[in-house]
């Protein structure tokens, strides 16, 4: 019995030695393979609005679509102004508005027809579904904003958000004038 116990300690003793040298050994990383299941492509570009919608896949930049894409387009706007002081409601007007693309950017916009069919505000589109003034004049205590064409007076700021559910553009502007500030608030249907 005495000797069958140390053939075991010894047996043991032999197994964690071999345990020890085999865990210092380096890892090294299996070939890579291909899965065939994951055919669908997907955008792999990260400024992209769909990067990795569709992941895992095959990577397919063709597909990608970006901030400006949402918005280019022309669109009936109803416009609806109420006074920020009191919420009043001041009239409701319908213009076309067209938003394009300021190219060589994935993200920069131009709005026409706001005001009249040869104003133009700039805008800054992101991968949310938003787009929003790009504020120019003004400084920390001073709301900022945009110069509008309508008057030189005037400036705009605000933002427009394209819907997920329902494509239309919800747009809403807060135009700051030397008479008050007035809100500009509707819905944009692409034609």
């Amino acid at each position: 019995m005495k000797k069958a116990g140390k053939i075991i300690l010894l047996f043991s003793i032999i197994l964690i030695i071999f345990n020890v040298i085999q865990s210092c050994n380096k890892w090294t990383d299996p070939k890579p393979t291909t899965d065939p299941r994951l055919t669908n492509p997907y955008c792999n570009d990260p400024n992209a609005v769909n990067y990795n919608w569709g992941f895992p896949g095959k990577p397919d930049n063709t597909i990608c679509y970006y901030p400006v894409d949402l918005f280019k387009g022309r669109y009936s706007f109803i416009d609806s102004v109420y006074l920020q002081s009191n919420g009043y409601f001041i009239f409701a007007k319908t213009d076309t508005l067209t938003i394009y693309s300021l190219p060589p950017s994935l993200t920069k916009l131009a709005v026409l027809g706001f005001c009249s069919a040869y104003d133009s505000l700039k805008l800054t589109a992101n991968a949310s579904f938003i787009a929003s003034i790009d504020s120019l004049v003004g400084d920390s205590i001073t709301t900022r904003g945009q110069l509008m064409m309508c008057r030189l007076q005037d400036t705009i700021n605000g933002t427009i958000t394209f819907g997920r559910s329902d494509s239309l553009l919800h747009i809403s502007f807060q135009v700051i004038s030397d008479t008050g500030i007035t809100n500009h608030v509707g819905i944009g249907r692409k034609f």
